[in-house]
């Protein structure tokens, strides 16, 4: 979220074998305008254009409502992506992102390689 501290390009500058192992949670109303794109390695245009393009949350909520799915979860989860050492991310953050998952009763996951 815009609000939220950015994610440290620094790190992978001054390592570039490294990035930021940090995640974001991203509330389910998040709309385009809501978020910051902070990435040494893709172009934020996109996201700042239409959120769905690498968060589809205006898509799940409208399978939500057609029925397709029961609901789109309360979060989601953004990571820096690019770390080619993944020790940190693997290690503390997917475990709190598990939690948080499995505290909001989260059963399936979408994954949106941007």
């Amino acid at each position: 979220m815009k609000t939220d501290h950015p994610f440290d390009p620094e790190i992978e500058r001054r390592d570039p074998w490294f990035a930021d192992p940090s995640y974001r949670v991203v509330p389910r109303t998040a709309r385009t305008g809501d978020i910051q794109v902070c990435h040494l390695h893709i172009n934020p245009t996109f996201a700042e254009q239409d959120l769905n393009s690498v968060l589809p949350a205006e898509r799940l909520d409208e399978l939500a409502e057609m029925g397709e799915i029961g609901a789109a979860a309360p979060s989601h989860y953004s990571y820096m992506g690019y770390t080619l050492r993944p020790d940190r991310l693997l290690g503390e953050s997917i475990p709190g992102i598990v939690r948080q998952l499995r505290a909001e009763h989260v059963d399936v996951v979408v994954l949106v390689p941007v």
